[in-house]
Order: structure tokens, then sequence, then C-alpha cells
């Protein structure tokens, strides 16, 4: 056997060995899911072990134009189409916790919404008095059910959600991939853009780790286009001032 092949073989049954060893850990310890997330990322902080750093745009968002085209093109195909794709978006909410949204959830004196997510993690977020106004208009005097039922009268499906959203983008004109997820990193982005401290983004969002928000503060080329002019724009470089 090549020596290299020998190598790769030897490698994979000693973390084939380690696996079984960690999976006896968690067995015998009886730890739940998201305390074998902790386990594990304070066993790396022990160590020294740090996530690699993030490319710019590695996750997409949607320009501003985009984003009108999008909101604008759903309330063009029904009011209750554009009020979900809304509340999608200024929720900030996962797909899942959208689908699960009931009536009662909605807090029209508090102008709050309550999401909830896995693992019946709840946290209430804030919402516009417009939105508000909306959803108030959409439920009447319904306070029971879904906040936003399927035809059938139960739980929209995340994968019916999913492509609302693929088939307004497509009426909207917009050609990369769109999808919920891509609405909440949206959401983000300009809330941090904004100046929304970090600490009260991650609430929002509900991020259980900080270096989950962080990303959406990584520089962008709005602020570097800004401060790019607010420093060059005096000088015999900005072309307007030298005088020529």
């Amino acid at each position: 056997m090549p020596p290299a092949k020998a190598s790769v073989e030897r490698g994979d049954h000693d973390r084939q060995r380690d696996v079984r060893r960690l999976a006896k850990l968690l067995r015998d310890g009886g730890y739940t899911y998201d305390q074998s997330k902790h386990l594990v990322a304070e066993a790396r902080r022990r160590v020294g072990l740090t996530p690699p750093k993030r490319r710019r745009g590695a996750v997409d968002r949607l320009t501003s134009e985009e984003f009108d085209a999008l909101l604008d093109t759903a309330y063009e195909q029904s009011g209750t189409r554009g009020l979900m794709v809304r509340t999608l978006v200024e929720t900030g909410s996962r797909v899942g916790a959208f689908c699960r949204m009931r009536a009662d959830d909605v807090s029209f004196a508090d102008l709050e919404v309550r999401v909830v997510d896995k693992g019946d993690k709840a946290r209430d977020v804030p919402i516009l008095r417009s939105l508000a106004n909306e959803l108030r208009l959409h439920l009447g005097e319904r306070r029971t059910g879904y906040l936003f039922p399927s035809p059938r009268g139960g739980e929209y499906s995340k994968r019916r959600v999913q492509q609302i959203v693929k088939e307004v983008a497509s009426e909207a004109g917009i050609t990369k991939r769109v999808y919920p997820h891509l609405l909440r990193h949206t959401t983000a982005q300009r809330l941090a853009d904004r100046g929304m401290p970090e600490n009260l983004l991650q609430r929002f969002l509900g991020h259980e780790s900080p270096e989950t928000t962080q990303v959406y503060y990584e520089p962008s080329r709005a602020n570097v286009d800004r401060a790019f002019r607010e420093a060059m724009g005096g000088t015999r470089l900005g072309g307007a001032s030298d005088g020529r």
C-alpha cells in the first residue's frame, strides 16, 4: 500500500475512534442536542480553536432596489401575500418560527410579536406601528389560530413559504436565488448598518452566540464608500477641489 494512502486510512481510523469516544461521552452524560453544542463550543475555546473568518458576501443579501421590488410585487399579487412577506422580513424570523406565529402572538399595545423558535425558545421582537395596523386589519376580530393560516386553515409548511418567496422574487425580476433566510439576512444587515448595537441585534435575531451576529458588523461596501468620500473629498485626489 502506498504510504500516502496508508496515512489517509490511519487518519480515518483515528477520527472514527474519536467519534465513538465522543458519542459515548454524550450518551453517558445524557446531553441534549443544545447542551452538546455548548459542550463542544466550550472544548474548542479551551484548546484555542476559532472559526475561520467569513468573507464578506459569503451570505448574500437583497439590495434596496431588490427588496423594494420584492415587497411591491408581493402586495400586487395579493394583500395577504404582501403582508406575509412584510411580516417575515420585518420580524427577522426564521421560516419555521414564521409558520408557527399565532394570532395571539401579536401585542398591539406593546407593538411586539412573539417569535417562537425550535425548542420553544421565545422572544418578543418589536414591530412598526404601520405593520401592527396592517395585522390588526388582517385579523379583524380573530384572536386564535395561526397568524397566517394556510388555505386549509392549518399551519403553512416551510416549503410552501419558501415557494411563495421564490414565486414573488421571480415575478419581481430578481435573478439571484431568493429564500426566506435571505430576507432575515437582509433585515439583519440593514439594522446593523443603521446603528443597532450588536448585543441588541443578537437578541432580536435570537442568536445564542455573539460570533454569529458579528458577521453583520464587518465593513460594508456602503460604509467603505462613505468613509472614502469623506476622507478624499477635500484633497487634490478628490478631483473637485483641486482648482482645475
